[in-house]
């Protein structure tokens, strides 16, 4: 079985090579090989490069996959 920090670190190295997607965007849990992203991406298009690059590292024992395509709605203070 491989460590949290190694599926953590090839998690991470998939998701950098996806054009558009900002790191921030995507928080990333590792514990006991069970992987937890939520976010939110520009497009669906992204969200499911995202889903896909996530299931293709080897060693996850679940994927919980909360990633949402939208943008951030800016927030308006009202008086």
């Amino acid at each position: 079985m491989r460590s949290d920090d190694d599926l953590r670190a090839d998690l991470l190295e998939r998701l950098d090579s996806i054009a558009g997607l900002h790191g921030a965007d995507i928080d990333v849990w590792v514990d006991n090989g069970r992987v937890i992203l939520s976010g939110r991406v520009d497009t669906p298009q992204t969200r499911f490069q995202v889903e896909r690059a996530a299931r293709r590292v080897t060693g996850l024992r679940s994927l919980a996959f909360n990633v949402t395509p939208g943008r951030h709605k800016a927030r308006r203070d009202l008086h």
